[in-house]
């Protein structure tokens, strides 16, 4: 036997002995000095873990995770400087603060004035982020922490972590500043007008109040600036939507979107990703002048798609096509001859566009139908906005035309005068002349009373007057000859 095999057999009963008698003999430290050599001895995989442990115990069973050890008594109290973030827990609320635990048997104090919204205020036993402030007061050994600079910290911690990562924040617009707007983050941010996302940035007040989603384009913790985007989030987002909407327009498809923008010559439509436009002549079946009597920008309307031009990227839209079509109501209701009653939109050279109010639709006045003269400008008989009642010549509700005159209108009403005063020729009415030509015959009559009676008897005479001379006829000549006699000597002498 080796030396080698002596010494361990001497080892060996020293440390079972040990073992058995440790409840016996009151001598706890005698193994010590062997302990300490058999440790040595151990693999270096055993050796590495005691000493993480600081070999500050010896355990029976092996630890299973590092929560285990407790760190606060292998290596006591851990040392806080000024300016460090840390998790505390609520140990009580007093009037002049809250007491928080942030370990390694060192408690703080946060001062009560930092809770000044009592809906802020934790309660025993929350866990909390603090802000160190000043370290154990001689005094007191009391630190001072705070809240309000932990979550400052931890504000910024996070907005300069998106600004590298792109990730989007909430924030609420307190302010309408010079340029654009003012957010608050937990900190003051910026967002400039170019980028709110709005082509109209004179009336950037409606955000104020409006939670934004925002992209951080700068963070300068130093100066304690920050510059925010509105519009790259709406961009970001509307492309990522663009491909999918595509997908699903086709022509002849009803949809509905949101009024985006509206321009002289008509409006831009949202439909999801993708704009269209909605021109003025689509809005309605009557004339609109500008685009903003027919919507308003954020009113959303159902539209129906006309055309779409995928390599030019634009796509037309109508509100026309489904709403009533009020030129099958004047097939209906309005027959060529019938008279309407319009106003005048717009006068051209021709003649002038005139709106019928009731039936929505538009109807042409030429100017050869202005007047029986000849006329060479519509404005020397009529004028914008002037109501007229005209007389329909032409009616195609198909084609959506319609001819209107003034000129047979007025014709028409000459000839009904005529006929009315024709009419009152046919049947006399007693006038103040015949009264007056009454009265003079009956005056006449008195004063020349006596020939009107012998006018009155010549008649009943007459047939006397004819029958003398009928019977001077007969005796004629048998009187002759006696009448001759006597005038004989009358020539004679």
């Amino acid at each position: 036997m080796s030396a080698w095999d002596f010494e361990d057999n001497d080892k060996q009963p020293d440390a079972e002995s040990s073992t058995d008698s440790s409840s016996d003999v009151q001598e706890p430290t005698a193994p010590a000095p062997q302990d300490a050599a058999q440790s040595t001895e151990e693999p270096p995989a055993e050796t590495a873990a005691k000493a993480e442990a600081g070999n500050a115990f010896e355990q029976e069973e092996e630890l299973s995770s590092m929560d285990d050890v407790d760190f606060d008594a292998a290596s006591g109290p851990a040392e806080i400087k000024p300016g460090e973030i840390v998790t505390g827990t609520v140990v009580s609320i007093t009037e002049e603060g809250v007491l928080v635990d942030i370990g390694g048997k060192a408690e703080g104090i946060v001062p009560i004035y930092e809770f000044l919204d009592r809906s802020e205020m934790p309660e025993r036993g929350d866990q909390i982020e603090v802000a160190v402030v000043k370290q154990q007061d001689e005094q007191d050994g009391m630190t001072v922490l705070s809240k309000k600079s932990a979550d400052y910290e931890r504000v910024w911690n996070r907005v300069i972590k998106a600004m590298e990562t792109g990730e989007i924040l909430d924030a609420m617009v307190t302010d309408r500043v010079k340029g654009g707007l003012r957010v608050d983050l937990g900190v003051a941010g910026f967002v400039p007008a170019s980028h709110v996302a709005t082509r109209d940035v004179r009336n950037l007040d409606r955000f104020v109040g409006r939670s934004l989603r925002l992209k951080v384009l700068e963070a300068d913790r130093e100066r304690k600036k920050v510059v925010l985007s509105h519009r790259l989030v709406v961009e970001e987002e509307r492309k990522e939507r663009r491909q999918e909407t595509m997908e699903k327009l086709h022509v002849g498809l009803v949809c509905e979107g949101k009024v985006r923008n509206i321009t002289d010559y008509g409006a831009f439509i949202d439909l999801g990703g993708v704009d269209g436009l909605l021109h003025v002549s689509e809005m309605s079946w009557g004339r609109i002048e500008h685009a903003s009597e027919a919507c308003s920008v954020g009113e959303t309307l159902r539209v129906v798609v006309l055309e779409i031009d995928a390599e030019r990227d634009r796509i037309s839209l109508g509100r026309r096509q489904i709403l009533p079509d009020p030129w099958k109501r004047v097939g209906k209701e309005i027959r060529p001859g019938s008279t309407v009653r319009g106003r005048v939109n717009r006068i051209v050279r021709t003649g002038a566009f005139v709106e019928l109010p009731e039936y929505d639709v538009e109807a042409f006045l030429p100017v050869g139908e202005l007047a029986e003269k000849r006329i060479e400008n519509p404005a020397e008989v009529i004028s914008e906005g002037q109501e007229l009642d005209l007389k329909v010549l032409k009616l195609r509700p198909q084609a959506r035309r319609m001819t209107l005159s003034l000129r047979e209108l007025h014709a028409e009403a000459e000839r009904e005068e005529y006929k009315k005063y024709m009419a009152d020729q046919d049947e006399p009415k007693a006038t103040l002349g015949d009264k007056f030509a009454d009265v003079l015959g009956a005056v006449a009559a008195e004063l020349n009373e006596e020939p009107a009676a012998e006018d009155t008897s010549a008649p009943d005479e007459a047939p006397a007057a004819d029958e003398a001379p009928a019977a001077e006829e007969t005796d004629a000549p048998e009187k002759a000859p006696a009448a001759e006699d006597p005038e004989k000597p009358a020539e004679q002498e």
